[in-house]
């Protein structure tokens, strides 16, 4: 994981790192919230979302194209370890460029949800084309405020519903409310919640119940093998990242497991490294 810690018992996104490389390192000491514009772009063989709205009167709007500027997050530019979730990270954009590029799949009949959404930039891409998009996070120091405050920074992107909803994966049982709106949807997302064992651990179990549930759902997964030197093994490994393959190989016959490739273009404006990788997850139960 790149990231640096000039605070005490503080990490920092190695992407806002990027972003600021010719601001003085005051501008990353302080523990602040900033809002950023993650930029991004069209390819020319690529379709835009939908454009055009119909007002009150029934008269066409044209709405300005997301060419003209990005995705406005407003976000901490460091935390300590248990809120990683207010930082954006790069699996966020990796995501991000996947939706782009797969818009046949992220289409305006689907519903998605995103676990542990964080500040909500990856829902926010699915939500330029798809007919709902359901974000979730733990309900700590107003991350579910955050998320709807920047669904409405990026009001001139979104074309789809949006619902934020509360979900703890340490909860035994699913809400009521999410348990309804899983019955409407087959696709899933989430990107950089792999990064400590025992959260991966309650991830996976979230996934489990979540994936069992009719009808059939697929998962896109995005992470970063964050490398550390292991002084028991004398090698350099990515543990958690090691982790998640590892619980996924266990008894597995809940969901069929495929990495996906990553090659596929870039839209948005990061350094798409090759750690950065995407999982596929398919319930193995029927329609």
């Amino acid at each position: 994981m790149e990231t640096t810690s000039t605070t005490t018992n503080t990490l920092q996104s190695e992407l806002f790192l990027e972003m600021n490389e010719e601001h003085e390192s005051s501008d990353t000491h302080d523990i602040k919230s900033i809002r950023s514009t993650f930029k991004f772009k069209y390819l020319p063989n690529k379709p835009c979302p939908e454009q055009l709205s119909v007002d009150e009167d029934g008269d066409l709007v044209v709405r300005r194209s997301p060419l003209a500027k990005g995705i406005i997050i407003e976000h901490i530019n460091r935390t300590s370890l248990n809120m990683v979730g207010m930082q954006v990270w790069r699996s966020a954009l990796l995501m991000g460029d996947f939706i782009l590029e797969n818009s046949d799949i992220f289409t305006n009949d689907q519903v998605v949800l995103e676990l542990g959404s964080g500040v909500g930039l990856t829902g926010i891409v699915a939500a330029m084309y798809c007919k709902e998009v359901i974000f979730t996070d733990i309900n700590n120091k107003d991350i579910l405020s955050m998320i709807e405050k920047n669904i409405n920074l990026n009001q001139d992107l979104v074309v789809s519903r949006t619902t934020v909803l509360p979900l703890n994966f340490n909860e035994p049982e699913l809400s009521n409310e999410l348990c309804e709106k899983l019955k409407d949807l087959q696709i899933l997302i989430a990107a950089d919640v792999i990064y400590d064992n025992y959260i991966t651990e309650q991830f996976v179990n979230t996934l489990k119940k979540i994936m069992a549930i009719s009808p059939r759902k697929t998962a896109y997964i995005g992470m970063e093998k964050r490398y550390v030197f292991s002084s028991v093994d004398l090698e350099v490994c990515a543990p958690c990242y090691e982790y998640f393959n590892d619980l996924l190989s266990q008894n597995n016959n809940w969901c069929e497991v495929q990495l996906l490739d990553c090659n596929f273009p870039q839209y948005f404006q990061y350094n798409k490294a090759k750690e950065l990788v995407i999982f596929k997850l398919t319930a193995n139960n029927s329609m």
